[in-house]
């Protein structure tokens, strides 16, 4: 039987450090529901500053010390840059469940708010798999939120794994993510690699299908899971990426 359990997998490893890569930050701790924290890193953005506040919301596995490093590129770029550890991963506290890593993510969304509030920044989400699916849910709740990257996403943790074990009962929660999507008017960049064999391409277009506009989808060839920036289509990717994100800046 596969249970909530086996969604998530993390530790307390310190993979990486924003200053081995020339980046400044803070560490952060965030009151989250239910009595836990979590932990946070602000890294700052190296000059010129490009006047965007954007929230990594990391992958499964490990921790964001580990995830950091496929988006340390947007604070070198001059992004101001917030990620975080779920509940669970890193080190925050409490247990990861699939409704509270949606929680942590609103806390996360709203304190990104304040801080860049203070900046005059417009706030821009960046999903990858796990990731994706947890900010999926968040943007009926974010009108403002000038724009979300759903890199990876997986429509629902119920179908990855209902796909791929058809044989097994599966009592994992259904939280589909093209719900949120379709009620959504957030604008949305939609990403994924054709040899993803951890979650299947089909998984972004059934989003990307759902999904209210404004939308596009980018389908990089031969890239596997969340690996674009070690892949020959890192150029196409970050493009794209810088594209949106100047675009968000401007809506």
């Amino acid at each position: 039987m596969i249970t909530e359990e086996y969604c998530f997998y993390p530790d307390a490893t310190r993979y990486s450090e924003p200053r081995s890569f020339g980046l400044d930050a803070d560490r952060l701790t965030w009151p989250a529901p239910e009595g836990h924290a979590l932990s946070a890193w602000h890294i700052h953005p190296q000059e010129p500053a490009r006047k965007t506040c954007v929230v990594h919301f990391h992958g499964n596995a490990q921790n964001m010390t580990a995830h950091a490093l496929g988006s340390y590129f947007l604070a070198q770029a001059g992004f101001r840059l917030v990620t975080f550890d779920y509940r669970g991963y890193g080190a925050s506290s409490g247990r990861p469940t699939i409704d509270g890593i949606i929680a942590d993510g609103r806390t996360a969304l709203e304190r990104a708010f304040d801080l860049a509030r203070t900046a005059g920044e417009p706030v821009f989400g960046f999903g990858q798999s796990m990731g994706a699916f947890c900010l999926a849910h968040q943007l009926p709740d974010f009108p403002n939120l000038a724009g979300a990257i759903l890199e990876a996403g997986l429509t629902s943790f119920f179908d990855l794994f209902t796909q791929g074990f058809p044989e097994m009962e599966c009592t994992v929660p259904h939280r589909p993510t093209t719900t949120p999507l379709s009620r959504s008017a957030v604008p949305k960049l939609f990403i994924h690699g054709t040899d993803d064999m951890v979650v299947p391409t089909g998984h972004s277009r059934a989003m990307y299908d759902a999904a209210a506009d404004p939308k596009d989808i980018l389908i990089l060839p031969g890239v596997g899971h969340i690996d674009a920036l070690e892949s020959p289509e890192r150029q196409s990717y970050v493009e794209a990426i810088f594209r949106f994100l100047d675009g968000a800046e401007r809506r």
